[in-house]
């Protein structure tokens, strides 16, 4: 192999790297969103360490949180919520430059707390499963999502009257 023939291959080889580099930090982006929302965690910090400052988070029911303030706000409707688990799976990323989208499924299972429970009912949970999509961009402090959209294809459980009420605008 010539001079010339070891250098693009080595330049291959390290477009390669630098492409699951950034594929592996975006699924961890994803990774982290979930885990401070599962964990409660979710206030300004977490808001700036996963989304742009004019970052929008686009709720299931359609409607839209934009910047850190708004979307930290979310977290007010975790307190329905004695627990949250959100699950990813088949992260799809597509990088263009300095732009990446996402696609993965997801499947979010929540306990409502005693205050939120249907007392005429036994369920005392729901499971939902749906898409995650998002576009993320490279800044000087690693990924973060231009937006992130939730995407429910399904739900099964209790209390559905109150989940009605999560993310609605008024809220």
């Amino acid at each position: 192999m010539n001079e010339k023939a070891v250098q693009q291959q080595e330049q291959d080889m390290t477009t390669e790297l630098t492409k699951l580099t950034d594929r592996a930090q975006i699924s961890e982006l994803l990774s982290r969103y979930c885990s401070f929302v599962d964990d409660k965690c979710f206030n300004i910090a977490a808001v700036e360490a996963t989304f742009t400052p004019d970052g929008c988070y686009v709720r299931p029911n359609g409607s839209a949180a934009v910047g850190p303030e708004a979307i930290a706000s979310e977290a007010k409707t975790f307190s329905r919520f004695r627990a949250m688990q959100h699950v990813t799976s088949d992260h799809i990323i597509d990088l263009e430059g300095d732009t990446a989208r996402l696609r993965a499924n997801m499947i979010a299972m929540h306990l409502w707390s005693e205050e939120e429970s249907d007392p005429r009912s036994l369920q005392t949970h729901f499971v939902a499963g749906g898409i995650f999509e998002a576009v993320a961009v490279r800044t000087v402090d690693g990924w973060r999502f231009k937006e992130l959209k939730s995407r429910i294809t399904w739900r099964t459980g209790g209390g559905m009257s109150a989940v009605a009420r999560i993310g609605s605008p008024s809220n």
